[in-house]
């Protein structure tokens, strides 16, 4: 597999737990999350974590995907 693809591939995972972690901390604020106002239920407060919580599972399964790319069998 080529060394560079196994680096983006790894990067892309841990960037993908790393984004998920800061927001669990509180460190970063989620993206359509508006902090003016407080929303007054739960599911407010999920669909306002949804774009950050997707972008980062994206960056997580595009790391997997580039980590598993090369290794095909052929037969």
């Amino acid at each position: 597999m080529n060394d560079g693809r196994r680096f983006a591939g790894w990067l892309c995972v841990a960037l993908g737990f790393a984004v998920v972690v800061l927001l669990g901390y509180g460190v970063i604020d989620p993206i359509g999350l508006s902090t003016t106002d407080a929303p007054d239920s739960l599911a407010a407060v999920l669909y306002g974590l949804l774009p950050t919580v997707l972008g980062a599972l994206a960056l997580f399964v595009l790391g997997l995907w580039l980590l598993k790319g090369g290794r095909r069998d052929k037969r």
